[in-house]
């Protein structure tokens, strides 16, 4: 019988050895990466597009013509597609980011077939009525609405805008009146011109040799369109500091941050334990200070956020209005800290045990597993980015850790909402 008395014994966590996505191909052209893994008969299947918001015209676009893929084709009506996919207990979804956007389908092995049909069909011969197209601008309307009396959402919005300008494609947000503007017709130009160029993508599961012919069977029709060449636009704003007053609201949301190296740059590793210390764990300062020590918040996080470009620093929380500046103030005290004082090394040690124990529970299925490749592959990056980010913490010392607070955590953007 198992003595739950006596504690497992205590080893340091050694460098993961996990499977790692194959690279091939639908067809040439148009890469393919594939981890069989796991024991249940699942498939999970990802196609990404180089279409996000980086590349369309206004904004909107981009969102609106990948949406309109599941609201009917040439030969199903959107109320067909929800009941074929209901019937086989499978899932489609549809993700619009920054620089991408994605279609994901999970289903079980044995329906991989004709939910392979399905997905083809929605790619390459859309519908685009015009009644669903009205239909999900009533819906987004209707969700902008929404969020815009949330103030983490305008705080959001005003952060990037005053991060990167409110014209940028990482820093404009949509409006009812632009989504207004977007006609049927601009949805169509952007399926054309756009919406399936720079396709990859990505397989995890039970995934055998029979599988992955059905899937090039369905899926090789699809065009290998080049992304249209884009000007990287300058440096962002300066710094600088927002306060957008809601009278009629208890709490502030608050949002400070900066533009940070882009994820391929070698400081960035580094940044990401930097910043894990702030604020990306229970654990971390911000907590400590804010929440446990000052009663300001429930809770507070920092995160280094990648993008194909850039990367940026986002710390966010809410807090009573009353409380906002002094919020702040800590918030900056606790940075002052960092590039002060140097940290105790139990401190970084009980960090090291926190990342690195997080990143083996990131990394228990095929599809984590996946994410991870999908996590660096915009930057060209593979497994030994992984590799390096083990030897990152466990090797960062004190010295340096003030040296990346010294040098990054500075001139930092605010945002106040409430």
């Amino acid at each position: 019988m198992l003595d739950r008395t006596t504690p497992p014994p205590f080893r340091p966590i050694e460098r993961p050895d996990f499977a790692w996505p194959e690279a091939t191909t639908l067809k040439p052209g148009l890469p393919l990466w594939v981890l069989s893994a796991g024991t249940q008969p699942i498939v999970k299947l990802e196609l990404r597009f180089d279409a996000g918001a980086w590349y369309e015209p206004q904004p909107g676009v981009a969102y609106l013509t990948a949406q309109m893929l599941l609201e009917g084709t040439q030969h199903r009506t959107a109320q067909a597609i929800a009941r074929y996919i209901d019937q086989y207990g499978a899932s489609l979804t549809v993700k619009v980011k920054p620089d991408t956007w994605s279609l994901t389908l999970v289903t079980l092995a044995k329906h991989l077939e004709p939910m392979l049909a399905l997905l083809a069909e929605l790619l390459l011969a859309p519908g685009f009525p015009t009644a669903r197209l009205e239909h999900l601008k009533r819906l987004k309307r209707e969700a902008l609405r929404l969020a815009a009396e949330k103030n983490s959402h305008l705080a959001r919005q005003h952060f990037k805008a005053l991060l990167f300008g409110k014209h940028h494609p990482y820093g404009r947000h949509l409006t009812e009146e632009a989504l207004d503007a977007i006609t049927l017709d601009q949805v169509q130009q952007y399926y054309q011109n756009q919406l399936l160029a720079g396709c990859c993508g990505f397989v995890s599961g039970q995934v055998g040799d029979q599988a992955l012919s059905i899937i090039r069977q369905y899926l090789a029709p699809l065009p290998v369109q080049t992304p249209p060449a884009t000007t990287t636009p300058g440096p962002g704003p300066a710094p600088d500091q927002l306060h957008v007053p809601k009278t009629a609201s208890l709490q502030a949301a608050l949002h400070l941050g900066k533009e940070m190296p882009a994820q391929s740059h070698p400081d960035y590793l580094p940044l990401l334990v930097v910043n894990e210390l702030l604020g990306g764990f229970f654990g971390s300062r911000l907590m400590r200070n804010l929440r446990e020590d000052k009663g300001y918040t429930y809770g507070i996080s920092a995160r280094m956020v990648p993008l194909r470009h850039t990367s940026y620093l986002l710390i966010a929380t809410e807090v009573i209005q009353a409380q906002a500046q002094a919020a702040c103030q800590e918030i900056a005290r606790e940075i002052e800290l960092l590039q002060m004082v140097l940290v105790p090394e139990e401190e970084i040690q009980a960090l090291r045990n926190h990342m690195l124990g997080a990143f083996l529970a990131s990394i228990n299925d095929p599809f984590s597993i996946m994410n991870k490749l999908k996590g660096v592959q915009l930057q060209g990056l593979d497994r030994a980015y992984y590799a390096q980010l083990y030897d990152t913490i466990l090797q960062l010392r004190p010295a340096q850790i003030r040296e990346l607070a010294q040098q990054y955590l500075n001139d930092l953007s605010q945002v106040v909402v409430g």
